[in-house]
């Protein structure tokens, strides 16, 4: 993607937004510390409002998870726009070679439209995932089903269903999965080759990151990496219903069967949130969710949102590391809903509008305010009592606007170096790139944040210093939030 053919930007009034209200709800995203990462609010086609917390910057692909899903609806739009399969056609025919009597009498009735609304039948989700807790390089592997030759479509398959397929909302990413290896079987290419032409190339997707699956194939219910614009573009197409720059790529019958409600799942349970995650609970389409307002979206794990408002005219694309992804959407329709006016444009306001601008350039990740400035300088290193992820020893030396964090655990000697001014990029962790940034709290703790820029995943070190030693906190964000507490004593250097 060339930045001749991005999507075209406008000020918010000329597009009828209020910019005091999209600077209200970038506010109470910073007061409520929900973790966003990227951010752009379309209206009538034109990009109103864009930016991005540092370290995270808008040409970097981010791991957008479940939002594949959506895209894997719109491949399964174009096989059937093709005559490669109907959403009648029974999952079993797709896969006769790995049909037993066992699989015929559990999965016999499952249809691919069952996939498509996650009604196959089941109780609970058919993905599995462990994380390998190392310090500091915590590994991640998600499969489908239980085999361990990580067989995914087998796994589903073998999976007992205990309600008649249609009957039963459950979010199922393994459903997910199979309904990608059905396209790619009918195709005969993975869902990546077949959507390039159809799909990305069309709306400028430039050949995205997608995980395969152990067997070969991509990974039909996670696995994508999209920059935020690319998620922008993919909103407005579906706002669009099916068309792109005036050509028709996918029947608008296809958009609206995915966007409607095709399934109940007012039987998702309640959290204990400020609305108790209402908009998992409006209605579920072709792989999407149904949304408060008359919307709909389609979202990935940690707040990777495509939100399209046909009422408004408008499109919503996130990226983020959330733990609280109802609170987003609680802050969007507190604020950005209410922000488009009938009148076009609204009246013209410079302060508000510049305050907007000032906003969306200044926005950071947590830390922004903190002090590069603490309790002491030079270095210090610490034995680390005996522990469960095997950390020996650990050191911090701080020279001008560096800190240099050490450590030695199972695996040998690393290192990190934060920036205590700004977001130090130039690291890495089992070959992943990290940006790092260090600040005082106050004269005896220093924390260090590591953000992973291509994905929501995020480590925190809180270091408190007292009379010799060290309390270490850890915590990791990821699909289950880890935290780990250390004590150490000062080494003689």
């Amino acid at each position: 993607m060339t930045d001749t053919h991005a999507l075209p930007r406008s000020i918010p009034e000329k597009q009828g937004v209020s910019p005091s209200s999209v600077s209200s709800f970038l506010e109470e995203i910073e007061n409520r510390k929900l973790a966003l990462h990227g951010f752009m609010f379309l209206r009538h086609g034109h990009v109103v409002a864009e930016g991005w917390w540092k370290p995270y910057r808008p040409n970097v692909p981010h791991a957008v998870y479940s939002l594949t899903k959506s895209f894997t609806s719109m491949a399964v739009g174009f096989a059937v726009q093709e005559g490669l399969l109907t959403l009648e056609d029974p999952i079993l025919s797709r896969f006769p070679e790995l049909e037993t009597p066992e699989i015929r009498n559990n999965m016999g009735e499952i249809r691919i439209k069952h996939l498509l609304t996650m009604t196959t039948g089941h109780e609970s989700d058919t993905t599995r995932f462990g994380v390998t807790p190392d310090f500091l390089n915590h590994r991640t592997e998600l499969r489908v089903g239980d085999r361990s030759d990580r067989d995914f479509v087998r796994g589903f398959l073998e999976l007992p269903i205990q309600r008649a397929p249609g009957s039963w909302f459950v979010y199922n990413s393994g459903a997910s999965h199979v309904l990608g290896a059905i396209v790619e079987r009918a195709a005969g290419v993975t869902l990546a080759e077949y959507l390039q032409p159809r799909l990305f190339d069309p709306l400028e997707i430039a050949n995205p990151k997608w995980d395969r699956a152990p067997g070969g194939g991509n990974t039909g219910g996670w696995g994508l990496w999209l920059t935020t614009e690319d998620i922008a573009r993919f909103g407005q197409f579906l706002l669009n219903k099916g068309e792109w720059n005036g050509v028709r790529i996918l029947p608008a019958a296809w958009i609206e069967e995915a966007a409607a409600f095709q399934a109940d799942n007012a039987n998702v349970p309640e959290d204990n949130g400020e609305t108790g995650n209402i908009d998992w609970r409006q209605g579920y389409g072709y792989q999407f969710w149904r949304c408060r307002h008359n919307a709909y979206r389609g979202d990935g794990a940690f707040g990777q949102y495509c939100i399209v408002m046909p009422d408004q005219d408008a499109v919503i694309a996130m990226t983020g590391g959330l733990s609280d992804m109802q609170g987003v959407l609680d802050a969007v329709w507190r604020h950005l809903l209410p922000s488009m006016k009938e009148a076009v444009p609204v009246s013209l306001d410079p302060s508000e509008n510049d305050r907007l601008t000032r906003k969306l350039a200044t926005l950071e990740l947590g830390g922004a305010n903190a002090s590069a400035e603490g309790g002491w300088s030079g270095a210090k290193k610490y034995r680390i009592e005996s522990n469960e992820q095997g950390l020996q020893e650990i050191s911090l030396s701080f020279e001008g606007r560096e800190c240099v964090c050490q450590w030695t655990d199972s695996r040998g000697t690393q290192r990190l170096t934060c920036g205590l001014r700004e977001w130090n990029a130039a690291n890495s962790l089992s070959g992943r790139p990290v940006a790092v940034k260090g600040w005082w709290r106050d004269t005896a703790t220093f924390e260090i944040c590591a953000c992973q820029p291509d994905s929501p995943h995020r480590d925190r070190l809180t270091f408190r210093f007292e009379d010799g030693t060290v309390g270490i906190h850890h915590e990791h964000f990821s699909f289950v939030c880890h935290q780990h507490d250390f004590h150490g004593v000062a080494v003689a250097e």
